[in-house]
């Protein structure tokens, strides 16, 4: 019976976890995050140089190189392409899943189901998932150091700890020393609701101070380079001016964003108050959401993937409610199935029919097919994604450039190329949805498609109309 219940569980996680496969490759690169991504670890590659993530000749040091390596070691293997991109985030997102069950089977029968389900289909998941970005693999590697340190908690085996320290230390090398502090301040709060004896462990302190130390090489190597004042400027401005706000958003945001973020979900989990005593089956998750969700929410800046690592918990939750009452029960399986039928109706028919409107490859194409070593700018909007699809850095255009080629949206004599290109973020993927559509029907001007010229550049006198 164990049996045929294990198969029927993995059946479940494989169709949520395909969704992060499927197609997988099917778009090219989005702007802007997913090409500085592609185009600094293709660099890395081409140079030798993994220290530094260099993006159309421009210095990368907003984040860790963690998820640069990954995503050049992706290309070396399995060639340079928009899937072998996106792998390790789908990596990242399958073990999270699979981790995620494993854990709360531990806790509870069926705990872990419904808590790697409703992580796994959160909209906010999938999306990154399916996007080189940092986030689903900075979720993966905190929420599998909050489980080893919760193990160690429970067990003093020394190597659960030591697996905690490891993962935590990736995470400050994919997102920055919050990924240490996060594990701490969950694992110190989890301590002092369940056992505050166990607050004088002293290998507790230890293992933090070494995380701090692994994840904390490769800065060492940075302070010690050339690009020292720069990596300070852009340390500081990542992981302390954030806090007092480069933004402010109101203390709701949270509350409003993750009806949307956490979709299909959402709703069993802000029942929570209905299953107060639900909650003491797992501390951990209570502690965990809790403590991120409050800490997050007084933060002047807020972005929706911020919550991205109190996912797992939130999944408990959502598990923990659904396990307590039957019509949370109901409620989950038709969540579920009616998400899971839009996800596959994106994957596999939206997301196909907006690449004849993204014509990036081709442009690369041409840019390469006649740059012959000559130089590449651009003249007004920037499109993110050339550099990458051109292999070569393009600079902006000035009124003593020397000959070459020019991206520009002013018409010239027999342009190498001519064409539509979406000048809004593609992020806003409902927006971009609907100036497709406007473009589609001929609104050109509301749709915020503009037309680009490929130009050979010769001199001031060709261009213009």
């Amino acid at each position: 019976m164990d049996y045929l219940i294990s198969r029927k569980h993995y059946l479940l996680l494989f169709l949520v976890i395909a969704l992060y496969f499927l197609n997988l490759g099917t778009n090219q690169v989005f702007a802007p995050n997913e090409s500085f991504y592609a185009d600094a670890a293709l660099n890395m590659l081409k140079t030798g140089n993994y220290l530094i993530p260099i993006y159309n000749d421009h210095i990368r040091l907003a984040k860790p190189p963690l998820l640069y390596w990954l995503i050049a070691l992706s290309f070396k293997i399995f060639g340079v392409s928009s899937f072998s991109l996106r792998l390790p985030s789908a990596l990242a997102g399958t073990f999270c899943v699979l981790f995620t069950y494993l854990f709360g089977e531990n806790i509870a029968k069926n705990l872990g189901l419904y808590g790697a389900i409703a992580t796994g289909m959160a909209l906010e998941f999938v999306s990154n998932a399916r996007y080189a970005s940092p986030e689903v693999l900075f979720c993966f590697f905190i929420s599998s150091s909050i489980y080893f340190l919760y193990f160690y908690l429970k067990s003093q085996k020394i190597y659960y700890l030591v697996a905690s320290t490891i993962l935590s230390s990736l995470a400050m090398l994919t997102k920055g020393p919050v990924g240490v502090l996060i594990v701490g301040f969950v694992g110190f709060w989890y301590i002092v609701f369940e056992n505050p004896n166990l607050l004088k462990d002293y290998k507790l302190y230890m293992a933090f101070v070494i995380a701090l130390f692994i994840g904390g090489l490769w800065y060492i190597e940075v302070l010690n380079s050339p690009y020292k004042e720069l990596f300070i400027h852009k340390f500081y401005v990542e992981n302390i001016k954030r806090i007092n706000g480069l933004e402010s958003d109101p203390w709701y945001f949270y509350i409003k964003d993750t009806i949307v973020s956490f979709a299909p979900f959402s709703i069993i989990l802000y029942l929570f108050f209905l299953n107060l005593k639900g909650l003491k089956t797992i501390k951990l998750a209570s502690v965990w959401f809790f403590s991120l969700f409050i800490v997050f929410s007084l933060i002047k800046m807020k972005i929706p993937t911020y919550l991205i690592p109190a996912y797992p918990a939130m999944g408990f939750i959502v598990g923990i409610n659904a396990l307590a009452k039957k019509y949370f029960r109901y409620m989950f399986w038709i969540l579920f199935c009616i998400g899971l039928l839009i996800y596959y109706a994106l994957i596999v028919f939206v997301l196909p029919s907006i690449e004849p409107y993204r014509p990036y490859k081709e442009m690369g194409y041409v840019i390469r097919l006649y740059k012959n070593n000559k130089p590449v700018y651009y003249e007004g909007y920037f499109i993110h994604q050339l550099p990458f699809y051109a292999d070569t850095t393009i600079k902006k255009f000035a009124k003593n450039s020397k000959p070459g080629i020019l991206i520009t949206e002013t018409p010239c004599k027999k342009p190498l190329w001519e064409g539509y290109v979406y000048t809004d973020s593609e992020s806003r993927f409902l927006v971009f949805l609907k100036d497709i559509y406007k473009f589609k029907k001929g609104d050109i001007k509301d749709s915020k498609f503009k037309k680009f010229y490929i130009c050979n550049y010769k001199g001031p006198i060709l261009l213009g109309p």
